[in-house]
């Protein structure tokens, strides 16, 4: 069990870092990049509740936008429901505290919100998933 959670955590932060990384190679600035913040065990935990590729599929959407090729899907929305919209924040805010990242923030504080109320709806049945 132990094994299962740190590779979801692993996971969690690859997707962050690969995100980080798209994001850093697109820069319009020579700056060197900031460290990148480390994540508490409340988000560790946020992680852990999602797997690998529900994390790429959410996170995706967000970051990359909804015409990326991860579509969400209704057991993937199930889960980001059971974790929880404190955890979807906290996780999409630690992302945010990315410098790189942060500049987007008006764009993806949206899309976040977006895939949160999708979620809720596709979860609950009320929509077929897309």
């Amino acid at each position: 069990m132990a094994g299962s959670d740190n590779f979801s955590f692993v996971t969690f932060l690859l997707i962050c870092s690969g995100v980080a990384l798209s994001s850093i190679a697109r820069a319009d600035y020579e700056d060197a990049p900031a460290p990148e913040p480390t994540p508490d065990p409340y988000l560790a935990a946020c992680a852990n509740k999602l797997t690998e590729k529900c994390g790429e599929d959410i996170f995706g959407n967000i970051f990359i936008g909804p015409d990326q090729p991860n579509k969400l899907t209704h057991e993937c929305c199930k889960k980001l429901v059971l974790v929880g919209r404190e955890c979807h924040e906290a996780m999409v805010n630690f992302i945010l505290s990315v410098p790189t990242l942060a500049k987007n923030a008006s764009i993806t504080l949206p899309r976040s919100k977006q895939v949160w109320n999708k979620c809720v709806l596709l979860a609950e049945g009320a929509v077929p998933p897309a």
